[in-house]
């Protein structure tokens, strides 16, 4: 998964089928469009895993559907995930928004070593792409009235840049409202990506983990 290639990816709820063929609770399938292999996320650790002092089991992601072959582990401090091998080398930090940020919230990924990323949610390019639309939006809301049929298009897309240099290079890309990813392999581990698809269907209110 460590690949300079540029990969669309989704996060995606099981199908009817898939728990049955697992030997752990299926929680999430990470389904590239091509080439990848799948992922498969459950949550806790692995078993007989040692937890780091201080923080919570949150997901395990494995390359299979057992559990030999584990590819990463999220364990979590509140809003932000550690992203670790199943040895615990520390692969990244993933900084989730708070609820009530509700404008443009913030996503950062921190890794050793390198460029942090950060992202807003709905990147300007979508913001300004959807302000153009505007007058083609206002003729669709005219057509479709009677029929009581409308659809607005909001920004379609949170980017993770590089914040270093004076150009900003694009590692991870989300469509919004939508568990559906692109890496560019050249400057985001594919790991470290999918980690970031199944935290951000993490819930801070969720009934397991209060």
């Amino acid at each position: 998964m460590d690949s300079p290639t540029k990969v669309w990816f989704h996060a995606r709820n099981p199908s009817n089928s898939e728990p049955g063929e697992c030997a752990f609770p299926l929680e999430y399938v990470v389904a590239p469009f091509r080439g990848e292999p799948f992922a498969y996320a459950t949550e806790g650790t692995p078993p007989n895993w040692a937890l780091p002092p201080g923080t919570e089991p949150r997901y395990t992601l494995y390359r299979t559907k057992d559990t030999s072959e584990p590819i990463l582990v999220l364990v979590g401090q509140g809003l932000h995930f550690t992203v670790l091998t199943p040895d615990h080398h520390v692969l990244a930090e993933l900084r989730l928004p708070p609820p009530e940020q509700w404008w443009r919230p913030v996503r950062e990924i921190v890794r050793p070593k390198q460029s942090l990323l950060r992202a807003r949610g709905a990147s300007i390019s979508s913001i300004v792409k959807s302000v153009l639309c505007i007058p083609l939006i206002l003729i669709e809301f005219i057509c479709n009235l009677p029929n009581g049929e409308i659809v607005i298009d909001p920004p379609t897309r949170t980017v993770w840049k590089t914040t270093q240099g004076f150009w900003k290079r694009t590692a991870l890309k989300q469509k919004i409202g939508s568990p559906e990813y692109r890496v560019y392999g050249k400057h985001l581990d594919h790991r470290i990506a999918y980690a970031q698809s199944v935290a951000g269907l993490w819930r801070v209110d969720r009934d397991d983990d209060t």
